[in-house]
Parts: structure tokens; C-alpha cells; sequence
């Protein structure tokens, strides 16, 4: 995989192929790209809900030939998986109920025989639980890779995204005015697609600005925010 491949992906639905790189998540892209200089052959993929990073992930897979593995698979299906796709694999939801053994089985085969083990989660992995004292130590050196808050640029594609998900489509000028006026948060996207959606904006139109203007003041409302 080279580094101008991934950074031309375009954001499209949920397919790996389009991707949007922006100032918020393009130094988590490169550090990817570098995915056969990760120390230990590991990196951890960190970011809020709704950041991009299964969506970047699953990117890095397809151009690496690496293979997804259940956070809660057995130690062993893991391993075997592992030297299946000659050591690069991805584990979404590493922090979440995850199988101790399995994350400490790939991450020292990854170290003793040379892979790419890409970890995703919200956390850093330091900040991971683990009852494994070998498995807390790796965690906690692990390189990581962070996806940011988005900026303006970001923003507008992933309220398109998380709006598309309720079956709403936005007018080019509702989406660029609402992404100018919105809290730079993932979650401020999903509290505006909330409001669109109870006022059943579902039209086979796109919503127009004056819809996407009440929206924004009913967020806003909840949010106890001013004009802005």
C-alpha cells in the first residue's frame, strides 16, 4: 500500500474504497500507510464514536491484504488466523469485552515473527482492561494512531453520513450552512440528525435550508447553547 493510494480514498457510504483525509484524521492515514515500520508490528487505532475509524480501518485492510478478527475469538482461531494472512490483521472493538489471550497472542506472534496487528477502540490502549499483566504492559507501549474531533471539511461528510443512516438527505446548502454552525464533535452530528429526524424531515427532496435551520435551533435548545 502506498501513502497517495490511501489519501486518495473519497468518503462514500460504508465501502473501504472512499475515504475523506482531512487535517482531523491525516496524520492517523499516514501513520497506516507506515503500517510495516509499526514498532512491534502493532498500532492502536483510537477515536470517538462516529470518528471514521472502522471505516479507516477496514481501508487500511483492503490495501494491506490484512484479515478481521472477532475481538472475542479463541486464542488459538486467532493465531491461526494470523499466520494465515502472514500476520496482518485487524481487530475492531479491542476495548470492548475483548478475549485477553487472543490480544496477547497476536500481538506476540506480531513481535516475535513480524506482522501488522491494527487494534481499534475509543480509549488509548493503556486505558484498556486487562487482567493480563504481560498484556497491560504491551498495551500501554503500544503506538497509537488518534482520530480528532472533525474540522470544517470533515464535518460536512460526516453529517451527510450520519444523516443518510436515518434515511435523510441534505441539500448541498443546508449541509455546508449546518457544518459551518455546529459544535466540531461527532456527537453534534448525531444530535442534528436527532432533531431532523423528529420532525420526520424524510422527503424524497433533499431538506432545504429553512428545515436545517430549525433543526439547528432545536439542538442548540437541548445543548443550552446561544447563537453562534
Amino acid at each position: 500500500m502506498t501513502q497517495q493510494r490511501l489519501f486518495e480514498f473519497r468518503m462514500g457510504e460504508r465501502s473501504p474504497e472512499t475515504l475523506v483525509v482531512t487535517g482531523a484524521n491525516r496524520d492517523a492515514a499516514r501513520l497506516l500507510t507506515e503500517w510495516r515500520l509499526w514498532p512491534g508490528g502493532a498500532l492502536a487505532l483510537i477515536g470517538p464514536r462516529g470518528s471514521g475509524k472502522t471505516h479507516l480501518a477496514l481501508a487500511w485492510a483492503l490495501e494491506a491484504g490484512a484479515r478481521q478478527v472477532s475481538s472475542r475469538a479463541a486464542a488459538e482461531d486467532a493465531a491461526s488466523i494470523f499466520r494465515e494472512a502472514s500476520g496482518r490483521i485487524l481487530v475492531d472493538n479491542a476495548d470492548q469485552d475483548a478475549d485477553e489471550a487472543a490480544l496477547w497472542r497476536v500481538l506476540d506472534l506480531a513481535r516475535a515473527e513480524g506482522g501488522a496487528v491494527l487494534m481499534v477502540g475509543v480509549q488509548p490502549p493503556g486505558a484498556w482492561s486487562a487482567a493480563i499483566p504481560d498484556l497491560r504492559s504491551r498495551l500501554a507501549s503500544m503506538a497509537v494512531a488518534r482520530l480528532g474531533e472533525p474540522d470544517e471539511a470533515l464535518m460536512e461528510v460526516v453529517l451527510r453520513r450520519v444523516c443518510r443512516e436515518q434515511f435523510i438527505h441534505l441539500s448541498d446548502d443546508a449541509a455546508r450552512y449546518l457544518a459551518r454552525r455546529l459544535p466540531r464533535t461527532f456527537a453534534a452530528a448525531y444530535a442534528l440528525a436527532a432533531a431532523l429526524d423528529a420532525d420526520l424531515v424524510k422527503a424524497a427532496r433533499p431538506v432545504a435550508l429553512p428545515a436545517a435551520r430549525r433543526a439547528l435551533e432545536k439542538a442548540r435548545a437541548k445543548w443550552g447553547d446561544g447563537d453562534g
